[in-house]
């Protein structure tokens, strides 16, 4: 035994002055009222907390269950009475009609009689009896006029959408009132609960105070005993403590030894501790490491610099033996992943995490680092990667037709050839090159758009921008190998698509079109022999079948109008969402008519252009053109007009029209008008085809770089067409004018080529 514990055995035990002053009987006289003070405090809860909970369960019988059976009897007469209505319109038979007003008396009837229940939301069932009452004079109304042959779909459509949403209220109220009604029972389950918790736990309590008595009553006895067994056992304690600790070392030794990790620490000087993990050796292949210098053991084979060791060197050097601050500080120096060559040759990548170990002094005394081999995980994860990404084009891709994903593969190959032809012929800038190259990378990002092919609109934009700025700034040096090397990168994009449409997708080339629902592939030569042996046919026989043969023959290899307009316009959906606008409604008038592949692509292009510009400038927010009078959603109309030298079509919106003050506005700072220069309206509106000329007021990766219409009309006249520019209305003013795009086709746009 111990000199201390000697010591306390032969010194006199002393009373304490606590022992002295205090009064048994008194704290025990107190701890007793202090139980009967909270046995009444918790009777009085609890008789409030049942008059409560018989209150719940009077709402719950007297008012939730009357009401939800209402409500469900009114949803069953809302479906009785859409059942004689359609009836009625289906038989035209007014009297199924009539049959429907019994269910609406009772249905209204009912309402009135849940508003007295139900005072807390008398508001919201009176507002049902109004949406009732006014569907069933809707309803009334609707199927009575379809009987009279008066009525409309358009009413048909009214009534349903009525009917839809007074259903979806009457559900809403019988659902949040069922809520109210779970709550209420919950509340009163809970509150249940709560009584029953709390009788035990005041029963229990009883007992712990009854036991506090004993314990008083005993402790005195047993205070000496414990100190004497505490004193005997404490060197046994301290024999099981050392070798628990020494148990605890090996256990550790034993997991640095075996465990698929690099553990060590860094001490001062930069030099490893002796103790480390033997999956050091594994990692760095060196045979020893323990006393080396940290840089020299494990980064001489690693892929970082000597500014990167140097900086780790410094770091490691700032932290061990200073403040724990200093770590936060200089942590950020510390290299948290690099590559370490093999013996073998093979590249390793290491990942390392780093953690300050503090002393009794809070200052560092060592740096615990932590080394794992991610090799293998970061190849998965570039694989993982790789297929996302293929995932991701597949599901692009199948979203539109085989025949659709052709067309724009082929235009986009068409566009880079020629960029890639403008390029390698050119050795300095030009601005119609320039131009050239800027107008047919913005029509193969917009048609990537349309299509939502991400990849392919992101690298176009990015090569987009190095010709934006070749438009823009007149010290931008034309840089061949770097324009080949962006234009390189759109090439690989549009590969990739490729490559999954026909390798994971297995649709190779044209003849793919003949696995969707649309029809037959045939190619252009087979239309061209077919056409010719009809032409032998009708100069042998004659009579109607012959023409009509020869008609619907030339008509082979033609592309409608209404496919044209429907290619372009599949893209304001998402278009307009990314715009905060309702997708605009597109009205096509006489479009009866189908125009050759060259002059469909030159069009399919345009109209891409057109549209877009038309959603993104000319049509206004849902909030301004609701304070113009108009709807929400903007109107795109296509009006085509056959004449004897070809075709007209006039392409029009109903939105705020021709900003012709910014086009004037834009021409002075250009130096096409002078200050004061007053030039006809129409003069100024054909500024919207000059190259590099917008009035948008910033510029974004949907339009502003006034590029689009000045394609538009490179695109017409390459095909021997022609597009202007309509105003309506005053002439005289600058401001917005209301305007139609003409676009003239000449008649051999509609023979096949």
């Amino acid at each position: 035994m111990s000199k201390t514990s000697q010591a306390a055995e032969g010194a006199p035990v002393k009373p304490s002055s606590a022992g002295q002053s205090g009064n048994p009987m008194l704290k025990i006289i107190l701890i007793v009222g202090g139980a009967i003070a909270l046995f009444l405090a918790f009777s009085t809860y609890s008789v409030q907390k049942a008059v409560q909970s018989n209150s719940n369960l009077s709402d719950i019988r007297d008012l939730y269950f009357p009401v939800l059976e209402r409500a469900d009897r009114n949803i069953v007469r809302l479906d009785k009475m859409e059942e004689q209505f359609m009836q009625g319109v289906m038989m035209a038979d007014k009297d199924t009609v009539d049959k429907a007003q019994p269910f609406y008396i009772e249905g209204d009837k009912t309402f009135a009689e849940m508003a007295n229940l139900y005072p807390g939301r008398r508001a919201d069932i009176l507002k049902l009896r109004s949406d009732f009452k006014a569907y069933r004079d809707l309803a009334y109304h609707t199927a009575t006029g379809m009987i009279a042959h008066t009525g409309s779909f358009s009413d048909v459509a009214k009534m349903n959408t009525v009917l839809a949403a007074l259903k979806k209220n009457l559900l809403d109220f019988r659902s949040s009132s069922y809520n109210n009604f779970v709550q209420t029972l919950e509340q009163t389950q809970r509150a249940t609960k709560i009584n029953l918790y709390m009788g035990m736990a005041i029963g229990v309590m009883n007992l712990m105070f009854m036991g506090v008595l004993v314990f008083f009553i005993r402790n005195n006895l047993r205070m000496t005993e414990i100190i004497a067994e505490q004193n005997a056992n404490l060197e046994l304690k301290v024999i099981e403590r050392t070798a628990q600790l020494t148990q605890k070392t090996n256990d550790v030794n034993a997991m640095l030894d075996n465990m698929s990790l690099g553990v060590c620490t860094v001490i001062k000087g930069n030099h490893l501790h002796p103790e480390y993990s033997a999956y050091m050796h594994s990692i760095f292949g060196e045979a020893e490491l323990a006393g080396r210098d940290v840089l020299e053991a494990l980064f001489s084979s690693s892929n970082l610099g000597a500014d990167t060791r140097d900086q780790v060197k410094v770091a490691l050097e700032a932290i061990v033996g200073e403040d724990m601050m200093m770590f936060d500080f200089n942590s950020h120096l510390l290299v948290s992943e690099m590559q370490v060559r093999t013996d073998a040759g093979d590249n390793k990548i290491l990942q390392l995490h780093w953690s300050p170990i503090k002393n009794e002094d809070d200052a560092v005394d060592k740096v615990l680092l932590i080394v794992q081999d991610v090799t293998h995980l970061r190849a998965l994860e570039l694989e993982a990667a790789h297929q996302k990404a293929e995932l991701d084009i597949i599901s692009q891709i199948i979203k539109i037709y085989i025949g659709k994903f052709n067309e724009f593969v082929e235009s986009a190959q068409k566009y880079l050839a020629d960029n890639r032809l403008l390029i390698e012929q050119n050795t300095e800038r030009k601005s119609e090159v320039v131009a050239a190259l800027f107008r047919n990378m913005h029509t193969i990002k917009g048609n990537a758009r349309t299509y939502e092919f991400k990849a392919i609109t992101d690298v176009a934009h990015e090569a987009e921008q190095a010709y934006d700025s070749l438009r823009q700034d007149e010290h931008a040096v034309w840089d061949q190998v770097q324009l080949l090397k962006e234009l390189d990168a759109v090439a690989a994009g549009l590969a990739s698509y490729v490559e999954v449409n026909e390798d994971k997708l297995g649709r190779k080339g044209r003849a793919s079109d003949m696995l969707t629902s649309r029809g037959v592939f045939v190619s252009r030569e087979e239309i061209s022999a077919l056409q010719s042996l009809v032409d032998n046919l009708n100069s042998q026989a004659v009579g109607d079948v012959a023409q009509l043969l020869q008609h619907k023959v030339a008509q082979l290899g033609l592309v409608p109008l209404q496919r044209l307009i429907s290619g372009a316009v599949d893209s304001l959906s998402s278009l307009a969402k990314e715009l905060n606008k309702p997708t605009p409604e597109v009205q096509i008038v006489e479009g009866e008519v189908a125009f050759n592949n060259l002059v469909a692509q030159a069009l399919k292009s345009s109209f891409m252009h057109i549209v877009r510009n038309s959603l993104d400038h000319g049509i206004e927010s849902p909030a301004d053109r609701s304070r113009a009078g108009k709807s929400e959603a903007g109107h795109i109309r296509f009006v085509c007009q056959r004449q004897e030298d070809g075709v007209v079509l006039h392409i029009s919106d109903d939105g705020r029209g021709l900003a012709l003050h910014k086009l004037y506005e834009k021409g002075v700072a250009q130096g096409r008008f002078s200050v004061d220069e007053k030039p006809d309206t129409a003069v100024i509106a054909e500024l919207i085809f000059e190259s590099g000329l917008s009035t948008a007021e910033q510029v974004s990766q949907v339009s502003g770089r006034g590029v689009g219409m000045d394609a538009v009309r490179t695109f017409l006249n390459e095909q021997g067409a022609e597009i202007g520019v309509v105003l309506h209305g005053s002439t005289t003013e600058l401001g917005f004018c209301p305007f139609e795009f003409m676009i003239r086709l000449p008649s051999t746009a509609l023979v096949a080529v």
